[in-house]
């Protein structure tokens, strides 16, 4: 069988529902650091992808918002969202 392409010819990444990819970015996130109780993400289109929304009720983590970005990123790669 021959593996689904996009128009331009690379291969197709499988596509993951928001709340598959939000699920992977907070287990892989516990698996680093404690989730903290006010900090909630969000999966969201964005262009010809997906982005990430960090919402909070206190003050933003800025370590903890860049760990997720980069969880978001390598999953980005990996994955397209499910529309």
């Amino acid at each position: 069988m021959i593996p689904p392409r996009t128009s331009d010819g690379s291969l197709k990444k499988p596509a993951k529902t928001r709340e598959e990819l939000e699920s992977a970015i907070r287990l892989e996130m516990e698996d680093i650091c404690e989730w903290p109780t006010d900090l909630a993400i969000s999966v969201a289109p964005h262009e010809d992808t997906w982005k990430v929304v960090i919402m909070t009720d206190g003050p933003q983590d800025a370590d903890r918002c860049d760990m997720i970005e980069t969880i978001a990123d390598r999953l980005r790669t990996q994955f397209d969202l499910k529309s």
